[in-house]
């Protein structure tokens, strides 16, 4: 199994400003329809908001966009403070924060074993 996840390469291909950015815009997507509703508009063209709002979230929280995997294209992993991982493994990484693989970061990830200590 270790050998398929070697050649398989990274899941994530979104950086953690990338995935912030996706987070926050769904978010806002979420809240527009969220703030008609609330003073008791009805909705016409926000009624669509939501469901746009469904790839930013889902692919901010995965930290993968099959639109980034058809393209090869990868917005973390482009410099040693942006690797792919978890989240609060890019983000420390990317504040300059000496982050190690160990129990409080998953960066199992295929490329991540050269540049950090196991």
């Amino acid at each position: 199994m270790r050998t398929l996840h070697q050649s398989i390469g990274p899941v994530q291909n979104l950086g953690w400003l990338d995935r912030s950015v996706r987070l926050i815009v769904g978010a806002v997507l979420v809240a527009v329809v969220l703030m008609e509703l609330g003073q008791g508009n009805t909705l016409g063209w926000q009624a669509y908001l939501p469901i746009i709002a469904i790839y930013p979230l889902l692919t901010g929280i995965l930290g993968w966009d099959p639109l980034y995997a058809a393209g090869h294209f990868k917005s973390c992993d482009t410099s040693s403070h942006n690797k792919c991982g978890t989240y609060p493994f890019e983000v420390e990484s990317a504040v300059g924060k000496d982050v190690t693989c160990n129990d409080d970061y998953d960066c199992s990830l295929s490329g991540n074993e050269k540049s950090h200590h196991q």
